[in-house]
């Protein structure tokens, strides 16, 4: 009876969690995430960590809050991208258009379908977690390999990307609001007063 019943509980197939979670990335209009980033090099045996705030809005505004181990700013408003370093009192400003990631776009972004971008290759389960394994469509240098690993309720925990030189970066989601109203400065780029300007 007992190996019955664990037949008849359902269970999330082959290819559905990718399914549900393309879903879920499909109805969020703005996102709010507090992260914790760690990058691993092959040729370094020491973890970079850094901790902020990501802030993304449909139609590829987004905002990065770097607050440890340095205080960093990056914005975008769907046209331009400001990358702002309060130390050195310096400002890079490039063109999106120079700086366009379809991995990034489907799984920061919230601009593009998951199944557009990856192909499903693996699926890892370990107690109630659930990891994906994807690997883009069009060759990417930066990406080889990502994981997302997901909670019971499908939600992503957190997404690592390899890339062909054995680089990996996890970013961490400690925690998530999905479809809250930005404020109108949340994405506007504003060069700060007193800084070198470099424009690529």
């Amino acid at each position: 009876m007992r190996y019955l019943l664990l037949v008849l509980i359902p269970i999330i197939s082959w290819g559905q969690a990718f399914s549900i979670l393309e879903k879920k990335l499909s109805e969020i209009k703005t996102l709010k995430v507090a992260f914790v980033q760690k990058v691993s090099y092959s040729w370094y045996p020491k973890v970079d960590v850094s901790k902020g705030f990501f802030y993304a809005q449909k139609g590829g505004k987004f905002r990065i809050e770097y607050e440890q181990p340095e205080r960093m700013l990056i914005v975008s408003d769907g046209r331009e991208i400001l990358l702002y370093y309060p130390k050195e009192k310096s400002v890079i400003i490039d063109r999106v258009e120079n700086n366009k990631s379809a991995v990034v776009e489907a799984l920061f972004l919230l601009s593009k379908p998951l199944s557009e971008v990856f192909d499903q290759v693996g699926e890892i389960r370990r107690d109630t977690n659930t990891t994906l394994v994807l690997k883009p469509k069009v060759i990417d240098n930066n990406f080889h390999r990502v994981y997302v690993e997901l909670d019971e309720e499908l939600n992503i925990r957190s997404i690592r990307v390899e890339d062909k030189d054995g680089t990996t970066t996890t970013v961490e989601f400690l925690s998530l609001i999905k479809n809250f109203s930005p404020s109108e400065e949340l994405f506007r780029i504003r060069l700060p007063s007193g800084v070198k300007v470099q424009r690529l």
